[in-house]
């Protein structure tokens, strides 16, 4: 999370994927390495500032650990970068509202034939 609007119920997220891309700046942070522990990654983990996404606060999940200072200061020149020049509306592009799983009676084209 790199910042919380509570009164909008959102906050700003930096996801991370396992898909490197050479045409992005990018973080890099090994799942094996002190920062990928100490972050309770599994795999190696690729941070992009296209990757900014606004989530719901009941989306969210808390994790445990602490981000080592010298990768929060990356992921901070990265955010604010991206940031500065994004637009209100991207800077407020949704991460999926429906990620999270629908109960079974929800789940679109499982309706029950009559």
């Amino acid at each position: 999370m790199v910042r919380l609007i509570s009164d909008q119920g959102r906050a700003i997220v930096l996801c991370g994927t396992g898909t490197k891309r050479a045409e992005y700046a990018v973080i890099e942070v090994p799942g094996k390495s002190a920062a990928g522990k100490a972050l309770g990654l599994d795999k190696d983990t690729f941070f992009y500032a296209t990757q900014l996404r606004s989530v719901r606060l009941d989306h969210l999940r808390v994790r445990h650990g602490h981000c080592p200072p010298a990768l929060f200061l990356q992921v901070r020149i990265l955010v604010e970068g991206a940031l500065s020049i994004l637009t209100p509306t991207e800077q407020t592009k949704d991460l999926a509202e429906d990620a999270l799983p629908l109960p079974s009676a929800q789940v679109p084209g499982d309706e029950k034939k009559s």
